[in-house]
């Protein structure tokens, strides 16, 4: 239909009440709080949740505010008509100023806990906009006219940290851009559904240090304790009353806690009393490159000039790691002429990245299909309905293979056991008749297969789900490499029809 608007015979343009008329059906697809929640991902989740906060796999998206379902690029494909007058714009250029296509409720429906809110002041208030990094001499100018200004008893808030945000590089007006308030309300208000009673949220303010300059960080403050009860958020001083040692988010949900907010810029005393700053106070927070992650089975992250120090991911320091799909015509997110944005987190990649447990991939343009690739528990389908997930061949021919089973060996039980796969590492329901190793876990981690009794493991051992993705792998790795017959599958202690998972497992 867009073409069709441009089309030169005004006869072929699309009247009015058929561009309404689409614009409604594509709104119903991206309509808040509409997106259902990945079943297989609560396994994941309720794992994480347990886990001291530095040891955690937590999803989170890039920008996550900057979404089409508020507006934001909602005219990228009108502007990028005016590309085909560019003669040094090639013809295939295209425009896209949107982070993500989801609301803030659809992205936490399908597992992101780390929220990212690019928070900076324009028009008047704090909002949501894709601005800062950008720096020119034209803010010594600025500085300049804003001493004269403070004598006649006004204030110049606004540098060329504040283009992209005003005025707007993100096809939506400046005035029209989301106010921070309602973005913490929706936030706010997800976090009272019943259904989310256990939940924790990490929000991270992507903000500069000219709210400091502009005296807005009273503001900003203001405007979270408006939203958020004292009570609610983990703060600075409660961490240090603790000794710094970093509680999981279930201890932290216990004690009433449900939200805490990180900002990259350092206020200092003007906000640690609620808000922790990325650098050093959070597990060690980095945002390492995603070109210098290696995958299994080293599992780090590259030492490199930027991040002198980095090593192997689950270590206890917080890695968060973004990619960025905006692009500008010629230009990609980082205004490079013609260079690409890949590496990205994407259906190929997160995989690769969650399985080695880094702590929040956060990619653009989250999908439910990039929320199901980070999910290392369950396979598609299972525990609930195992034939679901599969393809309809290998969903014949499992259900054949029961069926024959039941006929020939009398075993019609259902399929209410726990194990873990060889092949791919993701757990299953098996009928509990199958004959199997049970997967032992040591203190330390390490893991040992023992045959005998489903559950029964050696000294020293017990019997217990991993407890994170990169153990995951490498009890997968040491199913594959079993001196004895091949290993298809191992016990783990969960069994339905609850599923609940047990940790640690009695034995």
């Amino acid at each position: 239909m867009v073409e069709r608007c441009w089309h030169k015979d005004p006869e072929k343009r699309p009247g009015f009440t058929e561009v309404v008329k689409t614009l409604d059906e594509q709104m119903k697809k991206v309509i808040r709080g509409q997106d259902p929640s990945h079943q297989q991902a609560a396994a994941a989740l309720e794992l994480s949740r347990r886990l001291p906060l530095c040891y955690a796999s937590l999803l989170g998206t890039h920008n996550s505010g900057i979404s089409l379902a508020d507006g934001y690029g909602n005219l990228d494909l009108a502007y990028q008509h005016y590309f085909r007058w560019i003669s040094w714009v090639a013809s295939e250029a295209y425009l896209q100023t949107n982070n993500q296509f989801l609301s803030l409720t659809d992205q936490m429906n399908l597992g992101v806990r780390i929220v990212e809110l690019d928070t900076h002041f324009f028009d008047g208030d704090l909002r949501i906009a894709h601005c800062g990094g950008f720096h020119s001499n034209l803010d010594r100018l600025i500085t300049a006219f804003n001493v004269l200004a403070k004598l006649l008893h006004h204030n110049i808030r606004w540098d060329s940290e504040t283009i992209g945000c005003e005025p707007s590089l993100s096809s939506i007006p400046a005035a029209e851009q989301r106010t921070l308030l309602t973005a913490m309300q929706e936030l706010a208000d997800w976090l009272a559904m019943p259904q989310n009673e256990k939940e924790f949220l990490i929000v991270f303010f992507d903000d500069q240090m000219d709210l400091a300059s502009w005296d807005m960080v009273p503001v900003l403050l203001n405007l979270t304790l408006s939203v958020f009860p004292i009570d609610i958020i983990f703060t600075p001083p409660e961490l240090l009353l603790i000794g710094g040692v970093w509680p999981s988010m279930d201890e932290l949900v216990a004690q009433g806690k449900r939200v805490m907010f990180v900002s990259g810029a350092d206020y200092g005393l003007a906000m640690n009393t609620v808000i922790f700053t990325k650098d050093g106070t959070v597990c060690g927070w980095r945002e390492p490159p995603l070109r210098h992650f290696v995958g299994a089975p080293v599992c780090s992250v590259e030492t490199n000039g930027t991040y002198p120090a980095e090593g192997a991911t689950l270590n206890g320091q917080l890695y968060r790691v973004t990619t960025c799909e905006l692009q500008y015509g010629p230009m990609n997110c980082d205004f490079i002429w013609g260079a690409s944005n890949e590496p990205l987190l994407d259906e190929v990649s997160l995989p690769e990245v969650s399985r080695c447990g880094l702590n929040s991939p956060s990619p653009d343009s989250l999908t439910p299909a990039r929320a199901a690739a980070t999910i290392w528990t369950w396979a598609d389908g299972h525990p609930y309905d195992p034939y679901s997930g599969q393809n309809q061949p290998v969903q014949l021919w499992m259900m054949l293979q029961d069926m024959l089973q039941s006929f020939f060996v009398g075993d019609d039980t259902k399929a209410e056991c726990g194990a873990i796969s060889t092949i791919d590492g993701r757990w299953r329901a098996v009928k509990c008749s199958s004959i199997l190793p049970t997967a032992c876990r040591g203190n330390g981690g390490e893991w040992q297969l023992a045959t005998g009794v489903r559950g029964t493991c050696p000294p020293g051992y017990a019997w217990e789900v991993p407890h994170h993705a990169k153990e995951n792998m490498q009890l997968q790795s040491l199913m594959k490499l079993n001196a004895g017959p091949p290993v298809e599958a191992a016990w783990l202690p969960v069994a339905g029809p609850d599923w609940n998972i047990t940790w640690p497992a009695a034995v």
